[in-house]
């Protein structure tokens, strides 16, 4: 079946996955374990849960006239049980211009706004000192987002549009200025400050140089930096609406350890973080 969902204004949407996006939200179905928040109780002290948007909420306006988004159940549980500890990023991004029109996920545009609200979010609940960088954006006009070599465009390919065929697949790209791409452009060498670690967090950068870091590597290891002038250890767990920038997040703390997965109590028991941080989108929550 077809998974990409041709919407109005050139807007394209997810159908037919999975984690039923629009089932969720227009029939109110509840993907989510009512029991997930027990894998949390041990670090509530530390954790800030952050949550990305479903792009069917943000854009329901552009959604065939046949769906109603009013509801947000599995969100709904995991905001009654985290309350001043989650950041729900819907108000923020609602009425801008934050997802791709031919993508499912975030634009850089989005993610930047998520980034200042994050640190404003987390110096305001744990009481820290961290400062933001001010980053600009430079919107490029795109025929196709694939032809970007980034890994988006993702409703547009012909695994998700089956046999559709679209009027136009152009699109926006919000290239981030002052931080260099990171994913399917960063290589690593031996001096590499983004190091590569396994599951047990020991160093296997020098079995992979020259690789590229993209779905795979960040899929399998996990990846770490350590900078100096700088506090705390954090662990940030995600998923891939993170992925456009991670490049800002690496230079706010001490130790950080970018893990590709929903929250992992081992992990944690292993890297003993001062504070850890999950970003996840909705349609992931379970």
């Amino acid at each position: 079946m077809n998974k990409t969902l041709i919407g109005k204004n050139g807007y394209l949407f997810l159908q037919n996955d999975s984690c039923k996006e629009l089932e969720v939200h227009n029939d109110n179905l509840c993907l989510v374990d009512p029991l997930f928040y027990k894998r949390y109780e041990s670090v509530l002290d530390k954790l800030l849960f952050i949550v990305f948007p479903n792009k069917s909420l943000i854009y329901a306006e552009h959604l065939p006239d046949t769906y109603h988004l009013h509801y947000r159940p599995g969100f709904d549980l995991y905001s009654n049980y985290f309350k001043n500890q989650l950041l729900d990023g819907f108000p923020h991004l609602k009425n801008y211009d934050t997802y791709y029109k031919t993508d499912t996920h975030i634009n850089n545009k989005g993610a930047l706004i998520i980034y200042n609200i994050f640190i404003d979010k987390i110096n305001k609940l744990f009481d820290l000192t961290i400062v933001k960088q001010e980053y600009t954006l430079t919107a490029i006009e795109c025929k196709s987002l694939c032809n970007l070599g980034l890994g988006i465009g993702d409703l547009t390919w012909i695994y998700n549009l089956g046999n559709q065929t679209l009027e136009s697949t152009h699109d926006v790209f919000y290239k981030i200025n002052d931080a260099d791409q990171l994913y399917c452009k960063y290589r690593f060498t031996p001096e590499s400050h983004i190091r590569i670690l396994n599951n047990q967090c020991i160093d296997e950068t020098m079995t992979h140089l020259n690789k590229l870091l993209e779905w795979s590597m960040i899929s399998n290891y996990i990846l770490y930096v350590k900078n100096k002038d700088k506090k705390y250890k954090v662990v940030i767990f995600y998923d891939s609406f993170l992925i456009s920038t991670l490049q800002l997040y690496i230079p706010l703390f001490n130790e950080i350890y970018l893990i590709k997965s929903i929250f992992d109590i081992d992990k944690i028991k292993t890297i003993q973080p001062d504070y850890v941080f999950e970003f996840r989108c909705e349609r992931f929550l379970c």
